[in-house]
């Protein structure tokens, strides 16, 4: 009778504990579309000058139900930097913004990926890319005119031996 009612204890409080988890994971399992609409996700950044430093702002607003917290923000690598605040909280209707810098100095076409994580075990990978080309020299204004010599030129005098 003892294990019985002991079988009885342990199956209705996985039971209870069981329905509890699926509750809570209810919110996280629901897909980030659904949770947050990006703008500039994927940003065009077009020509840009080599080694000229660049930037631009993604901007994240909460489409969905319940709060969702920015955590990190991972560069794909070092020449991209970006700025936000962690562990931000958004609720429904709000934005949150990531400025992310590029130092430009990759030459000719580029792709860069950003990936940005959120509470729940959600994550978007972001990119942008564009064309470094090397920026061309300005002629000084004096080069671009020719200058006359007032001087009169030598003529140079072979001498044989």
């Amino acid at each position: 009778m003892k294990k019985i009612v002991f079988l009885m204890t342990v199956l209705l409080t996985g039971t209870f504990v069981m329905a509890q988890t699926s509750s809570l994971s209810s919110v996280a399992t629901e897909p980030l579309e659904k949770r947050v609409a990006f703008t500039n996700g994927e940003y065009k950044l077009g020509k840009i000058p080599l080694g000229k430093p660049v930037e631009f702002t993604i901007e994240m607003k909460n489409i969905g139900h319940d709060t969702v917290t920015l955590l990190n923000v991972q560069a794909g690598c070092g020449c991209t930097a970006p700025n936000f605040t962690p562990n931000e909280k958004f609720g429904p209707g709000q934005t949150s913004k990531i400025l992310i810098r590029f130092n430009g100095g990759t030459s000719g076409p580029f792709t860069k990926y950003s990936t940005i994580f959120f509470d729940g075990g959600l994550s978007k990978q972001v990119s942008f890319s564009g064309e470094g080309i090397p920026e061309t020299p300005q002629a000084p204004a004096q080069a671009a005119t020719a200058v006359k010599s007032t001087t009169p030129v030598e003529k140079a005098k072979v001498v044989k031996n």
